[in-house]
């Protein structure tokens, strides 16, 4: 189950305001991506968590979202997380079984709010660009 797809405008406008924010405050990252077709620079703000196996990420709207199909299509991005940034490689959808990767709170979170899809990704932090 993932959430209703017209809930998805909420984040549409909530976002911009809240990215310089969620930018340093774990949980939250923003994963930045070229769109496939137009090519154009995006960034999306989602909840990812470290694992033994890479990052996860919930797919609380769809499997198939534009940034998902993105960073697949280009085999990765790049993700900026507690202030720091990192390069996203080999993206891959896995299933619930992710679950079993997240703390304890966030798998609980997860399971109760029904989210069952998931991107899993490694991430490798980049140089400092000062």
């Amino acid at each position: 189950m993932t959430f209703p797809r017209r809930m998805a405008v909420l984040p549409r406008h909530l976002n911009p305001l809240a990215q310089p924010l969620l930018r340093r405050l774990p949980p939250f990252a923003v994963l930045h991506h070229r769109g496939r077709r137009s090519g154009r620079s995006y960034d999306t703000p989602v909840q990812a968590y470290p694992t033994p196996d890479g990052w996860v990420v919930g797919l609380a709207y769809d499997h198939n979202s534009a940034w998902v199909l993105n960073l697949l299509a280009a085999g990765g991005g790049e993700m900026t997380r507690a202030g720091r940034r990192y390069r996203i490689t080999q993206p891959r959808r896995v299933g619930r079984e992710a679950r079993e990767l997240l703390p304890v709170w966030a798998s609980l979170l997860m399971r109760v709010v029904g989210i069952e899809d998931f991107l899993q990704f490694d991430a490798t932090p980049l140089e400092d660009r000062r």
